[in-house]
C-alpha cells in the first residue's frame, strides 16, 4: 500500500510544481507589464515636460514682446506732446532758416521713430472713420461726403504694430 500513496504523493507533486511554474510565469508577466507601463508613463511625463518647456519658451518669448513693446509705446507717449509742439511752431511760423532747422530736427525725429517701428496715422480727407485708428474731435456737415466720413484732420496719430500710441485726432462728417 505504500506503493500507492507514494505515486499518488509523486503524482500529486509534479502537479503542484506546474502550478507554482503558471503563477511564476504570471507574475514575471505581470512584472514585464508593470515595467512596460512604467517606462510608458515616464516617456509620457518627459514629452509633457518637453511640451510644458515649450510652452513656457513660447509665453516667455511673447511676454518679452509685449514688455518691449510697452515700454517703446510709453516713451513714445512722453515724445509725442513735443513733436506735435513742433509742428505747431512750424506749420504758424514764417519761412526763415530757424523754421528750417525745426522742420529738419522733427523729420530727424519722426524717421528715428518709424526706425523703431513705430508708424504715423495720416486719415486723408473721405476715409471712412475708424474708431480704433481715429478720435472724432467734432462732427461736421458736407454734403460731398457720406455720413461717417473724415472732413478735416487735425491732428496726425502714432501706433506701434498693433498698439495705438495717439490716436488721429479728425472731423466726422453728419
Amino acid at each position: 500500500m505504500m506503493t500507492e500513496s507514494n505515486t499518488n504523493e509523486e503524482q500529486v507533486q509534479p502537479e503542484f510544481a506546474a502550478e507554482e511554474i503558471i503563477e511564476m510565469q504570471e507574475e514575471e508577466l505581470s512584472e514585464v507589464d508593470q515595467l512596460k507601463k512604467e517606462l510608458q508613463d515616464a516617456n509620457d511625463a518627459k514629452l509633457r515636460a518637453l511640451a510644458d518647456f515649450k510652452n513656457f519658451q513660447k509665453r516667455s518669448y511673447e511676454n518679452e514682446i509685449r514688455a518691449t513693446s510697452s515700454a517703446m509705446a510709453k516713451v513714445v507717449r512722453s515724445i509725442l506732446p513735443s513733436i506735435e509742439q513742433m509742428h505747431m511752431a512750424i506749420e504758424h511760423a514764417g519761412d526763415d532758416t530757424i523754421v528750417q532747422g525745426f522742420q529738419m530736427a522733427l523729420e530727424g525725429l519722426l524717421q528715428g521713430l518709424a526706425e523703431c517701428g513705430v508708424e504715423t496715422i495720416i486719415p486723408v480727407v473721405g476715409d471712412s472713420f475708424n474708431p480704433q485708428m481715429h478720435e472724432a474731435m467734432m462732427r461736421q456737415d458736407a454734403e460731398e461726403l457720406e455720413t461717417d466720413r473724415v472732413v478735416m484732420v487735425m491732428q496726425n496719430g502714432f501706433r506701434l504694430g498693433d498698439i495705438v500710441i495717439s490716436p488721429a485726432k479728425v472731423a466726422v462728417s453728419n
